[in-house]
């Protein structure tokens, strides 16, 4: 789950942004995405496995176990500092690219992939629990041999690349914009191969959020615009609500946690 943001904030700063419109809100380009602090974020949301994060690690733990892939090119766009979406991924993966835009990012998950920390270690044997993980003895190695980070904005995915992919907390937190929340949920499912699975994660009516010291802008995204957003680019679609307590931070809904395969 997201910090006191709706994680993932990283993969922004489009080189290639959608046309803007006359909108008072702050659009992704006007934030400073290298002031995100990655430490403040992992230890105010991650240090401790919540129940609200088993819970979402525990669905979409099942939902990839049942997708039926195995050595799959995977994709998490907009990591931030947050290993359990790529951990998901690990037991199918042939390679993960973990896509992120923050050059501070960047650096936090080039030091994780060659050696995650301890706290992850708790959201691994949430995963184990399945035994398609359990069946992975050595997550950290195989993170590290098949794991690759790249500075890429969600807005300059290419097309029908990744046959399986997470994204979460991005498009409802990387701008104030709701056209660039929609363009980022197209790019995403865009960047999948026709019939690929995925899992995405969205923070529902959020006003914005502080990670250390400084303020990110969020999408008041609601349930039927997610929904909406998705039909064009997806089929045999699942989502789960969840509502955290206690809260993460003030100023949000709850979480939507979406699944189903790209239309490519």
């Amino acid at each position: 789950m997201a910090l006191i943001p709706a994680a993932g904030a990283g993969c922004s700063g489009p080189s290639t942004p959608p046309p803007r419109v006359e909108s008072p809100r702050t659009v992704n380009s006007e934030v400073e995405w290298d002031g995100f602090d990655p430490g403040a974020y992992v230890q105010h949301n991650y240090s401790v496995l919540r129940d609200d994060d088993r819970e979402i690690l525990c669905r979409i733990r099942d939902f990839f176990a049942g997708a039926k892939i195995a050595g799959a090119d995977c994709v998490d766009v907009g990591s931030g500092a947050n290993l359990y979406p790529t951990l998901s991924l690990l037991p199918f993966a042939r390679s993960v690219e973990l896509c992120e835009y923050s050059t501070a990012n960047v650096r936090w998950l080039r030091d994780q992939i060659s050696g995650y920390d301890e706290c992850w270690d708790a959201y691994w044997q949430v995963c184990a629990e399945h035994a398609a993980y359990a069946a992975l003895t050595d997550p950290r190695s195989h993170l590290a041999r098949v794991g690759r980070v790249s500075q890429l904005s969600v807005f300059d995915l290419p097309r029908r690349v990744w046959s399986a992919g997470t994204m979460f907390f991005v498009a409802c937190s990387i701008s104030a914009d709701r056209v660039e929340a929609e363009s980022a949920i197209g790019r995403f499912l865009g960047a999948l191969r026709p019939g690929s699975p995925f899992a995405a994660a969205f923070m529902l009516g959020s006003n914005g959020y502080r990670v250390g010291q400084h303020w990110f802008p969020a999408v008041q995204l609601h349930r039927a615009e997610v929904v909406a957003s998705m039909a064009a680019g997806a089929y045999d679609v699942d989502m789960h609500e969840v509502r955290p307590t206690p809260s993460l931070r003030d100023g949000y809904l709850g979480m939507l946690l979406v699944t189903g395969r790209s239309r490519g």
